[in-house]
């Protein structure tokens, strides 16, 4: 299983911080934009813009992709924001959906599995933080696959979301933080 990762024309990150095969680790570099594979030991950076109009009750924007695209921001109305545009937990659901869908993509073909427009679902539980306030406890990551796609293809699907839960790097990070269970869920 672990030639699976590697391809001639594909990156693998190595966000668990271990170097990449064949390397030394050690230099860091910006990656230029637009760059699609990576030099071992290249560190990528990423940056969002955000505006905001008011106390937390407020409104903003997130603008990413260089300013290219404007995400409408608010709180939500649970907990006392404006209710209007993407709250913060939606955001990082979507955050690691993004990752995680696109990561099971590269697999799904790697491994010839037909499904080549894949959909997840992805909820996310709040709780009291005995510090204060509230804080995320659990995310959940329904693979959404057709029951026939399943019933003919249910080890290649399988395979393909172990890869997918243990390549993503945004759900890596999600997991230090909370439990983030994964399910295949027949459509």
């Amino acid at each position: 299983m672990t030639d699976i990762p590697s391809g001639k024309d594909t990156h693998v990150s190595q966000a668990d911080g271990a170097p990449a095969a064949g390397t030394g680790g050690g230099v860091s570099a910006t990656a230029s934009p637009g760059t699609a594979t990576a030099a071992a030991g290249e560190t990528h950076r990423y940056a969002v813009t955000l505006t905001w109009t008011g106390d937390g009750t407020g409104c903003g924007e997130a603008h990413v992709a260089g300013g290219a695209f404007t995400i409408p921001i608010g709180g939500a109305k649970e907990l006392g924001g404006c209710g209007k545009g993407a709250n913060s937990e939606e955001l990082l659901l979507s955050a690691v959906g993004t990752c995680w869908i696109a990561t099971w993509a590269i697999f799904l073909k790697k491994i010839g599995v037909p499904y080549s427009d894949p959909r997840l679902r992805l909820t996310g539980e709040l709780g009291k933080d005995p510090a204060g306030g509230f804080r995320m406890t659990r995310m959940t990551i329904y693979a959404l696959v057709p029951a026939e796609l399943l019933a003919a293809h249910r080890p290649g699907i399988e395979k393909t979301v172990m890869l997918a839960e243990k390549y993503c790097i945004i759900s890596k990070v999600a997991k230090a933080a909370m439990p983030v269970d994964v399910v295949v869920e027949e459509t």
